[in-house]
């Protein structure tokens, strides 16, 4: 039994260290906009690119997708940011945004993909 105990143990750190890069969903990569083909954000598989109003590249930290919410995690000036983005199917909206002063309602501004 002992042993059987300490495979699954090995097993959960080797699974733990393999899982360790960012890597977004296929589907919600490339250029956002609510007017196509000018782009307001970019989503590429370990970055988040905001193209307007003045561009800005962050490379992620933490990515998660539901199905529904995409949330993106990043550092700027040493402070931890979470956007958190709702997704239809068709578009994508960030919903609200996460510091370590607080939790904001964004406009909810609805995005779709330019390409």
């Amino acid at each position: 039994m002992r042993t059987h105990y300490s495979v699954l143990a090995l097993a959960a750190v080797t699974l733990a260290g393999c899982g360790s890069s960012v890597s977004t969903p296929q589907q919600l990569r490339g250029v956002w906009s609510d007017n196509c083909p000018s782009g307001m954000i970019q989503i590429d598989e370990s970055q988040l690119h905001i193209l307007y109003p003045k561009r800005e590249d962050f490379d992620l930290t933490a990515a998660g997708f539901d199905g529904k919410n995409l949330s993106l995690s990043f550092e700027t000036d040493g402070k931890k940011i979470t956007d958190v983005y709702v997704y239809d199917g068709k578009t994508l909206a960030i919903d609200h945004v996460i510091t370590e002063s607080g939790t904001f309602n964004s406009d909810k501004t609805p995005l779709t993909k330019c390409s």
